[in-house]
């Protein structure tokens, strides 16, 4: 039940204490970190106690306006928090939580059959796409409002650790007018269910029995809501809203106050052009320019080039093509009417969008224009870099990644090593080249590299595998990745990288990715390239049985075809180990990658039988492929 931070998630000391924390404070408290960490001295010094505390999660704990954390079942046990049933939640048995019902909220642990509480969206799709107002909701078993009317009060009560549905009547009316007052500062704002839980420690009468619901009252003593946000009416809560993005956004990506303003308006600018680009069709180019020349140095702090990354991060991660045209039109006009300093930053952000978009000339056209605006701007380096990579000059790819600080740690770099022209010191330029041709080394292989390496394939597929990693697909790589790693050690979670295993080249293939990868790098890649690419989009993985084995390769048996294949580089496995891997054919033969070796026969047949199906499901795949997942029927 109860979560840590990464360091110490999972450990039998950490649970300890968390079980002993929740005891103090169920018995202590409300206490504050320091007096919290004090009361556990068994465990350590206040201070590294301090800071294990902090990172707890816990359904159960609360945090209150005055600094201090109390345990939840000690204050809300046997309480009842009422509400008003519109039409809607009568019709779909679910209840907007906020503000009645946010107090109790954790109580809401969703076992079957129990009142559950979920997030708003996830129970849309369950029961129909109601427009929910909170952000969380109370789902109620199918029928339990059937016999209310509109305007009904229902309460919820808390027994026993659960929530529990009744009918009620209100049997008191409390002024919190003068508590509020006190906990309030003039124009401060506070969480509504810390509000909620103070009140309780201060008054433990308070929803004893049935009252109005909390909506009412805290609008009866002059204050409103806004999500779960609690002030005096009249708060300026879209003021407070902007302060605290604005003032993550700098903490988040390490900029200054002025450049977190720019960037969060820039992407305000785009979420306002989206919402009318979908309500009315409209001239985004035209929108653009009015906007961008009205204040053409408004967003001069994005020169910075993590400015710019954190726009792209936060207004633009995911692929669509009416956001990218929006920000196409927006940084395009930044380029050509924004001040001087900003023009790398934008045409880097136009590149990005145009990219998406199916048209990456014109994005290495933008990266371009960016490095002639400033000639050592990273990020647009680093996308030149890859799209020379892509192309199949390494030498270049290499000499723009060495001119980014940093830039010898990137995962491209490691790949490019593989792809370098070879030096032949001992030849001289007339000399016969080193491969054989015949032909003069300076017009043979001098500083080009050797042929047969591009034509195996591996650097094709690491080119794909780069391209995995952009922002619109990292979500599916990361998150196939972290199900094939579920039951491995720690020990083994470190020496993991997400290019082992299978998740990352299902995501490829099983996940649409390559098949993107293909579409948008064509106009880059070698031809030859974009024909085995073009063979490789249907390609299959299978089940292969390791029949030989050497230093330069592999002999392997296909489990469905029976046919042997000859793979010209060595594979995980010895002689008589089952793999799961897709083989692709390259002009100088068979490429074995997303290697996995089976743990028994019958976890082989699994994987055949989900590789069976028509649609393959992506997830399935990988939960079946993994290496050294535990099949309590496996014959070992």
């Amino acid at each position: 039940m109860t979560d840590f931070d990464d360091e110490t998630a999972g450990s039998d000391a950490a649970g300890s204490i968390a079980s002993a924390a929740l005891a103090v404070l169920r018995e202590q408290g409300p206490l504050s970190l320091e007096e919290w960490a004090t009361h556990l001295e068994e465990y350590g010094t206040a201070t590294e106690l301090a800071d294990v505390l902090e990172y707890l999660s816990e359904p159960m704990l609360g945090y209150l306006p005055n600094g201090k954390y109390v345990a939840l079942d000690t204050v809300l046990e046997g309480l009842v928090f009422t509400h008003r049933l519109s039409e809607l939640e009568i019709a779909s048995d679910i209840l907007d939580a906020s503000p009645d019902l946010e107090p109790i909220l954790a109580f809401g642990d969703g076992e079957d059959g129990a009142i559950r509480v979920a997030l708003a969206e996830e129970a849309a799709v369950e029961r129909g796409d109601a427009p929910f107002r909170s952000r969380r909701v109370v789902v109620l078993p199918a029928g339990t409002l059937g016999e209310c009317a509109d305007g009904d009060l229902i309460g919820l009560a808390v027994e026993d650790g659960r929530l529990a549905f009744r009918l009620v009547e209100i049997e008191d009316e409390p002024d919190l007018a003068p508590a509020l007052g006190e906990l309030f500062e003039e124009d401060g704002v506070e969480a509504l269910d810390s509000v909620c839980w103070q009140l309780l420690l201060e008054d433990p009468s308070l929803f004893t029995v049935p009252v109005a619901p909390l909506g009412e009252i805290f609008e009866a003593a002059g204050y409103e809501h806004e999500r779960e946000l609690l002030a005096r009416r009249g708060f300026d809560f879209d003021a407070y809203d902007l302060q605290i993005r604005t003032a993550l956004v700098a903490s988040t990506y390490d900029l200054t106050h002025d450049e977190a303003v720019a960037a969060v308006a820039f992407v305000d600018l785009a979420d306002r052009g989206y919402t009318d680009a979908v309500i009315a069709d409209f001239d985004i180019v035209d929108w653009a320019r009015r906007h961008v020349s009205a204040a053409p140095d408004f967003f001069v702090s994005l020169a910075d080039p993590g400015a710019a990354v954190a726009v792209f991060d936060l207004g633009f991660r995911n692929q669509d093509p009416v956001t990218d045209a929006i920000l196409e039109a927006l940084a395009s006009e930044l380029a050509e009417r924004g001040p001087r300093s900003v023009r790398a930053a934008a045409h880097w952000l136009a590149g990005k969008a145009v990219d998406r978009l199916g048209r990456v000339l014109e994005a290495e056209a933008h990266y371009e224009k960016a490095l002639l605006a400033e000639s050592g701007w990273g990020p647009a380096l680093f996308e030149l870099a890859q799209f020379a990579s892509d192309r199949g000059d390494a030498t270049r790819a290499l000499s723009l990644l060495g001119r980014i600080d940093g830039g010898s740690e990137e995962n491209l770099y490691a790949v490019l090593q593989d792809f370098v022209p070879a030096d032949h010191p001992e030849l001289g330029r007339n000399d016969k080249c080193w491969c054989g041709s015949g032909r003069k080394y300076k017009v043979c292989h001098l500083g080009k590299a050797d042929e047969s390496v591009k034509a195996d394939g591996r650097w094709l597929y690491k080119k794909a595998c780069l391209f995995a990693f952009a922002s619109e697909f990292v979500d599916v790589v990361t998150g196939l990745d972290d199900l094939e790693n579920a039951n491995l050690s720690e020990d083994e979670l470190i020496a993991a990288t997400i290019f082992d295993g299978s998740a990352l080249d299902v995501a490829l293939f099983e996940g649409g990715i390559f098949a993107d990868f293909l579409a948008r790098r064509s106009e880059l890649l070698p031809e030859a390239e974009v024909v085995t690419a073009a063979q490789w989009l249907g390609v299959r993985r299978s089940v292969y049985e390791v029949i030989e084995t050497s230093d330069t390769g592999v002999v392997l048996l296909d489990r469905v075809s029976e046919e042997t294949v000859t793979v010209g580089h060595p594979v995980e496995g010895k002689p008589g180990d089952l793999i799961s891997a897709r083989l692709l054919t390259a002009p100088t033969g068979a490429l074995a990658v997303g290697v996995v070796v089976m743990s028994s026969e019958s976890q082989a047949a699994r994987v055949l039988e989900v590789l069976a199906s028509e649609e393959l499901d992506a997830e399935e795949l990988v939960r079946e492929s993994r290496g050294g997942a535990d099949h309590s029927t496996d014959d070992r």
